[in-house]
């Protein structure tokens, strides 16, 4: 009987693995000058209902290779938009962003803002795209518990 169980566990188990999508991880980097609208930073690919977040942050010093040293000029007014082809999808003030339930598709992230006194400075972003469960994962979850509850329950009847 404990065969039987641990096998209905571990097709359980393996079901619901399959029914997992993976988290996508990606980063994008850009050089704006002065006030710029629309610059494109990279592209995000889709493959499942998803959820995209994210970040920018702008160099505040470097220095090169040859000792060259370099001071960025701060970016402000930072609005990042996400495109699927010419759609607008949305569009997030700040230094943060997220973009809920984005069907599959390869979007492009857009920024724009202001860089202090009409500087240059280097735009940098990093993102997740996380899957949104879809209804056959909490249906399978659902079965699963119910497959042990009967179990426990004739185990329970047994016992007695």
């Amino acid at each position: 009987m404990k065969f039987k169980t641990a096998i209905a566990a571990v097709a359980v188990a393996a079901a619901s693995l399959g029914a997992q999508a993976s988290v996508i991880t990606g980063n994008g980097v850009t050089s704006v000058v002065g006030s710029f609208t629309n610059q494109e930073v990279t592209n995000v690919i889709v493959t499942g209902l998803s959820n995209v977040t994210g970040s920018f942050d702008y160099l505040v010093s470097a220095t090169g290779a040859s000792g060259a040293s370099y001071v960025g000029s701060a970016v402000t007014g930072l609005t990042t938009s996400l495109y699927l082809g010419n759609a607008l999808k949305g569009t997030s003030t700040g230094l943060n962003y997220s973009f809920s339930n984005l069907l599959s598709g390869t979007y492009t992230l857009k920024a724009s803002g202001t860089v202090a006194n009409g500087g240059f400075n280097v735009l940098i972003t990093s993102y997740t795209v996380t899957p949104v469960p879809e209804p056959e994962t909490y249906a399978m979850l659902l079965a699963g518990l119910g497959v042990m509850g009967a179990i426990a329950r004739r185990r329970s009847k047994t016992a007695a």
